[in-house]
């Protein structure tokens, strides 16, 4: 299970995406709202919430076209992995290059390299 916080003109919106197979999601979604909100208001983010993430909103078509088409991928078992390697070799990226999920990547790992090498020399140095 993955759960998101996203904030979003100061309304928090939880999310929780279940996978239960290669086939098959689910997906729910909350606004919350500020207890002290006025009824207008109220009636304001909700409109807010369901117009960009309800079924029919602004935002949902988008992520279920995307959630299904990674769906279709996983199911892929004719490579073990994605390399996103697209455009790695060009000095000036294009439109159709893989530049930011490698970018992405890098900083993940670089973070996670961080953490463990704190993790490592964090009990040493307290224990010198």
């Amino acid at each position: 299970m993955v759960s998101q916080l996203l904030m979003y003109q100061r309304v928090r919106l939880c999310a929780n995406l279940l996978w239960f197979d290669l086939d098959y999601v689910e997906i729910t979604a909350w606004g919350l709202m500020p207890k002290e909100d006025s009824p207008e208001l109220r009636e304001k983010r909700i409109d807010n919430f369901l117009s960009f993430l309800g079924p029919g909103g602004f935002a949902t078509p988008d992520d279920v076209e995307a959630l299904e088409n990674c769906q279709r991928g996983f199911a892929n078992r004719e490579v073990e992995w994605s390399d996103i390697s697209r455009g790695m070799k060009r000095q000036q990226p294009s439109v159709t290059d893989e530049l930011q999920m490698q970018t992405f990547w890098r900083r993940w790992h670089e973070l996670i390299a961080l953490s463990q090498l704190e993790q490592t020399v964090a009990p040493r140095a307290a224990a010198l």
